[in-house]
């Protein structure tokens, strides 16, 4: 995880101006600017600019302004492999086909340039900054597009900024929220004693796929346990999120987790360090099918203990694609090929890592569109990645209660695009929004405590104790039936708010897209 996101975070940091080891020169229309790499450098240092870099910046806001001090000072623990297997993945290639847009030069040109100078910028030390890539940069001079710099800025500035004036925004809809269901209580361990067991199976593409479970005791053939099966995200695997597991068998539940065999950290970090093939594209619309195959194992071994015909599934990030299509969302091949299609506009840069991923093959479709289990009763989607690979119309097609939790600092996929709009198309009874304030896209990850701040949130302790109160109330009330379980929100158009300081938690049953054009005019257009 460390590894990868590091090199994602290296590399979405390159959406500011490039420059070459000697100048830079900003390009806009008949302006043209040239400065010094050092005059540059020193305004990343927190100097004043000089009059050359001053007449550029002229032209920015002073949010934009920061945004590119940030972006300058931004670098990640990168070497020369790393790099250079990255970009032989499709995610890479489509990277830095945004990147080059920004660079005035035929496309074919700049992207050889640019994928030099990413690989020779890492190879002079152990990390790899903005600064490292432009002194590395194969020309005398850098032909820097302004107002491609300029229209990136503004719309990361726009997305930071209403980002964080969301949660209030959600909050006032519908008048003040009422208080929530005690998530700390929910998540206190129950009384249940389990056992852990790992096993591997043999799935329909791979030979090998690594799982475990807890078997509570307390599961008979006469008193089965119902399943709750884990779906990681992208560069982790079957222990980021067993901690929930751990708090659902001390209750009760049997839990099942497994590591994706094209995604998983051991393969996405062997690709990356080049000791391992490079994941076929696409392959991970087929996460759903191993899900099941999964489930399928647990009833070979287990099931006079397990209730494998009432199942919960819980996933994060690239695992909440994987549960909403096990709920019934159906992929819409021809909906992700046009929302791709502005990867192509040379006008707009595109660094949402959750459409750029989605986006690696979108030409290589397959006819398959429906992985609904009809086992899954319950699903729980966290930070999920869902559009374009999901539509409004097959987001109507789930057919069970579905949590859906967004955190309001998600930069990996952002919480408009992936979560809220998506959420506004559900139609199923008992379904809930969770909106956390200042949640990240790894609040809720195990094992990520030595990443910064800023990618991990404010307290991952917290975030964690949440989640596992949220799963905990969500499954006893959905898939146990017990009707006395709190809900987590109320029926009609009120909210509850719950959770702690730093990351309270809004809960609403239903959101429309009229509502969100309430919060901001235009919302449905944020990328």
């Amino acid at each position: 995880m460390k590894r990868f996101l590091s090199a994602v975070i290296g590399f979405g940091a390159l959406a500011a101006p490039a420059m070459s080891a000697e100048r830079i020169s900003f390009q806009l229309g008949e302006f043209e600017r040239s400065i010094p790499i050092d005059e540059l450098a020193d305004y990343a240092a927190g100097k004043p600019p000089g009059t050359a870099l001053a007449d550029i910046l002229r032209l920015f806001k002073p949010s934009e302004k920061q945004a590119l001090r940030k972006a300058l000072n931004q670098s990640a623990p990168v070497n020369a492999v790393m790099a250079s297997n990255y970009l032989s993945t499709a995610l890479g290639r489509r990277t830095v086909q945004q990147l080059v847009k920004l660079i005035n030069q035929p496309t074919d040109v700049a992207g050889h340039a640019l994928a030099a100078a990413l690989i020779e910028g890492a190879a002079n030390g152990d990390s790899l900054s903005l600064i490292d890539v432009l002194q590395a940069y194969p020309l005398p001079t850098i032909p820097v597009n302004v107002g491609a710099v300029g229209s990136l800025l503004r719309s990361l500035t726009q997305q930071f900024n209403l980002q964080n004036k969301l949660y209030a925004r959600l909050s006032a809809l519908g008048g003040t929220p009422q208080s929530g269901p005690d998530l700390l209580a929910a998540a206190q361990p129950g009384s249940t004693r389990f056992e852990q067991v790992s096993f591997s199976f043999k799935g329909r593409v791979v030979d090998s796929i690594k799982a475990g479970a807890y078997l509570p005791q307390t599961a008979t053939a006469r008193s089965q346990a119902p399943l709750v099966v884990l779906a990681p995200g992208l560069n982790t695997d079957m222990n980021a999120l067993l901690y929930v597991g751990e708090t659902l068998a001390s209750h009760g539940y049997a839990v099942a987790s497994l590591d994706f065999p094209f995604t998983s950290a051991d393969t996405m970090t062997a690709a990356i360090k080049g000791t391992g093939a490079i994941p076929p594209a696409n392959a991970w619309y087929r996460q759903p099918i191993t899900v099941s195959e999964l489930i399928d194992q647990v009833e070979k071994r287990w099931g006079n203990r397990v209730d494998t015909q009432r199942v919960g599934v819980l996933g994060q990030s690239l695992g909440g694609y994987t549960v909403t299509a096990l709920a019934g969302a159906e992929l819409d091949w021809p909906n992700l090929v046009r929302g791709c299609q502005q990867l192509n506009d040379p006008r707009t840069v595109v660094l949402n890592p959750a459409i750029v991923w989605q986006c690696t093959a979108p030409g290589r479709v397959v006819k398959q569109t429906s992985f609904r289990d009809p086992r899954v009763k319950v699903a729980v989607a966290v930070n999920p990645v869902t559009n374009p690979i999901f539509s409004s119309q097959s987001m109507s097609r789930v057919a069970v209660p579905m949590l859906v939790i967004a955190g309001m600092k998600d930069v990996f996929a952002p919480p408009v695009s992936q979560q809220l709009t998506p959420f506004t198309s559900l139609r199923q009874p008992g379904s809930v929004l969770a909106v956390q304030k200042n949640g990240t896209h790894l609040s809720f990850l195990d094992a990520t405590s030595n990443l910064p701040a800023v990618i991990t949130g404010p307290d991952q302790s917290l975030a964690r104790k949440e989640l596992q109160g949220m799963a905990k109330l969500f499954f006893d009330r959905h898939l146990l039936d017990q009707a006395g379980t709190p809900p987590l929100a109320p029926a009609g158009g009120e909210a509850f708010q719950a959770g702690s300081t730093p990351l309270p938690l809004l809960f609403r049953s239903s959101l429309t897209m009229q509502q969100l054009e309430q919060v901001e005019p235009g919302l449905k257009e944020v990328p």
